[in-house]
C-alpha cells in the first residue's frame, strides 16, 4: 500500500538551536557542572594548539609524522575522556572536583614521551612543564605544589636519562643536564610564588571576611536600635513609605500602634537608669515574640515604640495589642528586673487611603494620650 498523502509531504522545518541551547549542549545545564566543563575546554584548546606547534616541527623535520599523529591521537582521547566524565556530573564534587588536578598530572605525564619523541626540540616542553606547576597554584595548597615540583623534576631526570640512553646522538648529555638545572631552578621559584600566592590570598580572603563583618555591623547599626535591638526611627519610617505605596495600590488595610510603657519615668527615678534599660529590652523582646512575623516593631523615642501592621483593620489591630498585654503581664516575672510589674498605653489606627503618615501618627498619639488619661494599661482606637 502507498502511504498516506501527509506522510509524502514535507514536515515544518525543524528550528535550528538557538546559540544558548547549543552552549548549554556542550557545557551542560547545570552549576557548577558548566564552569568546570569550560575549564576543561579551555584546557583542550591549550591541546589543540601543541597539535598546531606539532605540525610546524613535521615541517621543519624535527618530529616525525607518525609520531605527530601518535602524539595528536592521544592528545584527543585524553581531553575527549575527560570532557565526558566531568560533563557527565559525577565528579562535580569530591576530593578533586571537575577532575582539574587529575587534568594536570595526566597533562605532564603526557610531556615526558612527546620529549622522547622530539628530539633536538624536546627542550621547549620545559616551558610547558613550567606552565602546568603555574596552574597548580590555583587549585593545590603549598605543600601540594612542592610535591608536584619534586615529582616533575624526577620524571624529567628520568626521562632525559633514558633518552640519553637509547638515543645518545639525538640526546646529549650535556644538553640535557644543562635543560635539567634550568627546569630545577624555575619550577621551585615557581612553588615558592605560589606559597606567597596563597598566602596572600588568604589574607585577603580574611580582610573581605571582615570587611563583610564590618558592614553587615554598620548595616545593623543603621536600622536597629542598639539598647532594644528593635529597628530605628528611621528605619522604620523608611519601611512605613514602603508600605503606604503598597497599601494604596492594593487597597489592603494597614494599621498603626503607639505604645508607651506606663510609669517608666517613675521606674527611672525608683530603679536607675539602668534597670530602665531593662525594662525596655524586656518589653522589647515580649513585644518580637508575640507579635505576627509580618508585624513590624520601632522604638520610636524613649519609652515609645511604634508597630506596624500591615493587612490589618483597626479592631484587629486592637486585639493584637490586647493579647500583647496580656503576654506581657505573664511576661513580667521572668523578663522584667525584680520582677516589675509593666504595662503599657496604646493608640491604635488604620491609615485612610489619602493620609498621610506624619496624620496617621499623630492620630494614634492621640489616641495613646487618651489611653493615659483613662487609666493606662488599655488600648484606644484612635
Amino acid at each position: 500500500m502507498s502511504a498516506p498523502a501527509e506522510a509524502l509531504m514535507p514536515g515544518p522545518a525543524t528550528p535550528a538551536p538557538a546559540a544558548g541551547d547549543r552552549l548549554g549542549w556542550l557545557l551542560g545545564h547545570r552549576e557548577p557542572v558548566r564552569a568546570q566543563v569550560s575549564g576543561t575546554l579551555i584546557s583542550a584548546t591549550t591541546y589543540v594548539l601543541y597539535v598546531g606547534i606539532g605540525l610546524v616541527q613535521v615541517g621543519l623535520g624535527l618530529l616525525s609524522v607518525p609520531a605527530a599523529w601518535a602524539l595528536s591521537l592521544a592528545a584527543l582521547v585524553v581531553n575527549l575522556a575527560f570532557y565526558v566524565a566531568v560533563r557527565s556530573g559525577r565528579f562535580a564534587t569530591g576530593r578533586d572536583p571537575g577532575l582539574a588536578r587529575a587534568q594536570l598530572v595526566v597533562g605532564i605525564l603526557m610531556m615526558y614521551p612527546s620529549y622522547a619523541v622530539l628530539g633536538p626540540a624536546a627542550t621547549g616542553l620545559l616551558v610547558v612543564l613550567a606552565s602546568h606547576v603555574v596552574y597548580s597554584m590555583f587549585m593545590m595548597q603549598p605543600r601540594q605544589v612542592w610535591q608536584l615540583v619534586v615529582a616533575t623534576l624526577a620524571g624529567l631526570a628520568l626521562t632525559m636519562w633514558a633518552c640519553h640512553q637509547l638515543w645518545p646522538s639525538r640526546y646529549a648529555w650535556p644538553v640535557q643536564v644543562s635543560g635539567l638545572l634550568y627546569a630545577a631552578v624555575v619550577m621551585p621559584l615557581i612553588a615558592v610564588l605560589a606559597h606567597r600566592i596563597t598566602r596572600m590570598t588568604t589574607q585577603l580572603k580574611a580582610q573581605r571576611a571582615e570587611l563583610q563583618a564590618a558592614l553587615a555591623r554598620l548595616q545593623e547599626l543603621a536600622t536597629r536600635d542598639e539598647l532594644t535591638r528593635t529597628h530605628n526611627r528611621r528605619h522604620m519610617t523608611e519601611m512605613l513609605r514602603e508600605q503606604q505605596v503598597q497599601h494604596r495600590r492594593l487597597g489592603a488595610p494597614m494599621a498603626l500602634a503607639l505604645i508607651d510603657i506606663d510609669l517608666f519615668k517613675t521606674v527611672n527615678d525608683r530603679h536607675g537608669h539602668a534597670v530602665g534599660d531593662e525594662v525596655l529590652r524586656g518589653f522589647a523582646g515580649v513585644a518580637r515574640e508575640h507579635l505576627r512575623a509580618h508585624d513590624r516593631l520601632a522604638r520610636w523615642g524613649g519609652e515609645e515604640f511604634l508597630v506596624l501592621l500591615p493587612h490589618t483593620q483597626r479592631a484587629e489591630a486592637r486585639q493584637a495589642m490586647d493579647r500583647l498585654q496580656a503576654s506581657l503581664a505573664a511576661a513580667c516575672h521572668r523578663v522584667m528586673p525584680q520582677g516589675l510589674p509593666i504595662t503599657f498605653s496604646a493608640g491604635v489606627v488604620e491609615l485612610a487611603h489619602d493620609e498621610t503618615l506624619e496624620a496617621a501618627i499623630e492620630r494614634a498619639d492621640q489616641a495613646m494620650y487618651q489611653a493615659k488619661t483613662q487609666g493606662r494599661a488599655r488600648c484606644v482606637e484612635g
